[in-house]
């Protein structure tokens, strides 16, 4: 499947004068010029709530102070693509603006389409992999086994980790629980989204979604049971292809099923994630999950295996259950029922009830295999370290 839009929307950080008109509309067959910010504060602002795939910053007047800008975007969104534009060009400047970590150094006005080229060549480069956010599916094809709870975890921790937008999508159509998990409601939900998909834009979505309180959005299933048929595969399809152009992560929460939706769902995804638990049946229709997903062409790069609610006195351990799987656990999640029981009870995340919780660390460390993110555990107090140190089996010195 493709991922790379045809045209990305951008930002103009600069004046706005006939001659950067006319380079407006040389990059547009590129990039649409759909904002322009004559302030520099404020350009800077507007991109730290809401980054564009690409932002230009025109180096006029006060070159080195707009390229010490440009650098401060780098760092605030490095999913965004940006661009310097100059009249001149200075070795310094070109040198200075890449080390900064711009995707390009354009000049302008310059010979016809030049500009354009080199837009559209760094674009290709580097905004198929920028513009496009990744798609986590959490599914199981036995019920039971934790996957809303997996996935409402999940996206909490991806959320705190990359700080980017991030969005999780109910696609139990019928009744879907991960809004009632977290108390929410579901002032939004994906039939909306469906309604509005063709006039869909960035202030519409985000001006719609339901954002959790810990920052990520959620696109809850309605609170009464709804016709699920009213939403085709060929629309779950096209509702993923637009929101990954808003969102860095979407984390779906996927019925037990192998319907057109579902597999609609899963052929978009970068990775699925397939809970099961250490029970015999779960484990046996988790094998005949893996057979079809191989058959359908999944790869083991794509498919990851969690085993969720883990008892390490089971019959069945993690290497035993790589052995009969033929594929490696990719992480396990401890059977901590009171500390997530405490936080569906309360409508929260296991993270902002028991911070502590062998869950809660755990999930924490999938989102960040996930993401590439390094997950940095918070240093112990000094006196639970210093117990720990005089424990029989410990390593420290008494």
């Amino acid at each position: 499947m493709s991922r790379q839009s045809a045209t990305l929307k951008g930002m103009f950080v600069g004046r706005k004068d006939g001659i950067l008109e006319r380079f407006a509309a040389e990059v547009r067959p590129v990039v649409e010029i759909t904002e322009w910010q004559t302030d520099p504060s404020r350009g800077y602002g507007a991109i730290r709530s809401a980054p564009p795939p690409v932002v230009f910053v025109d180096l006029a007047d006060d070159p080195f102070t707009r390229l010490n800008l440009a650098s401060r975007i780098v760092k605030a969104a490095p999913s965004t693509l940006v661009f310097t534009v100059c009249s001149t060009k200075s070795p310094d400047l070109i040198l200075e603006a890449f080390r900064v970590g711009v995707a390009d150094f354009l000049v302008w006005p310059g010979d016809e389409g030049q500009a354009g080229t080199a837009v559209r060549r760094a674009v290709e480069k580097l905004g198929a992999r920028r513009s496009k956010g990744e798609v986590y599916s959490i599914f199981s094809m036995k019920g039971g086994q934790g996957v809303t709870t997996v996935a409402l975890n999940l996206v909490d921790h991806i959320r705190q980790l990359t700080g980017e937008k991030v969005l999780l999508f109910d696609l139990n159509l019928y009744a879907g629980q991960a809004g009632t998990f977290l108390d929410t409601g579901a002032a939004y939900t994906p039939f909306d989204l469906q309604r509005d998909l063709k006039r869909l834009d960035q202030d519409l979505l985000f001006s719609s979604l339901l954002k959790h309180e810990r920052g990520f959005y959620l696109l809850p299933c309605p609170e009464e049971i709804s016709d699920a048929d009213r939403i085709a595969r060929d629309d779950v399809a096209r509702m993923l292809e637009v929101l990954t152009t808003f969102m860095h992560y979407i984390v779906l929460d996927l019925p037990h099923d192998f319907s057109g939706k579902t597999l609609a769902a899963l052929e978009a995804s970068d990775a699925v994630l397939l809970v099961f638990q250490q029970d015999l049946a779960a484990v046996k229709l988790t094998l005949r999950v893996l057979q079809f997903f191989d058959e359908s062409g999944y790869g083991k790069d794509k498919v990851r295996l969690v085993l969720n609610r883990y008892n390490q006195k089971a019959y069945l351990d993690v290497e035993d259950l790589s052995k009969v799987l033929h594929q490696p656990v990719f992480g396990t999640l401890d059977n901590d029922y009171d500390g997530v029981m405490e936080s569906l009870t309360k409508g929260k995340t296991v993270d902002m009830v028991v911070e502590n919780s062998p869950f809660n660390v755990q999930v924490r460390a999938l989102a960040g295999r996930l993401t590439g993110v390094p997950v940095v555990e918070p240093l112990k107090p000094f006196w639970r370290r210093t117990i720990e140190r005089c424990l029989p089996g410990s390593n420290g010195k008494r």
